[in-house]
């Protein structure tokens, strides 16, 4: 689980969010119901994908979309990764700089 400002990221497989009442959660996982899931994995990186929107932490919207993300190493746990892709979002990175710049090693 991560914090950041008063939204909460969480593994969408561990569903606890205790703690976290009344603040907006993003859920990361691999399924339909999750916020953010991966889809497209391959040796050379993932498509990551918005299902469904948020705000980042100073009120702008992040819509429903899909890009690249790469990587050095195929992942066997990509939970990880999509946080740390949704943290850099909340934060305000623009989508087409992580997928620009972004190499997870």
């Amino acid at each position: 689980m991560i914090r950041i400002f008063d939204n909460v990221i969480i593994d969408a497989e561990d569903g606890s969010g205790v703690g976290c009442e009344g603040l907006p959660l993003i859920t990361c996982g691999l399924s339909q119901k999750s916020s953010v899931t991966a889809s497209s994995i391959g040796d050379d990186g993932f498509v990551y994908c918005v299902q469904r929107g948020f705000f980042t932490c100073d009120g702008d919207s992040v819509l429903p979309q899909e890009f690249k993300v790469r990587w050095t190493a195929k992942r066997e746990n990509i939970y990880p990764c999509l946080e740390l892709v949704t943290t850099l979002l909340l934060a305000g990175i623009e989508p087409a700089l992580i997928a620009e710049k972004l190499i997870i090693f």
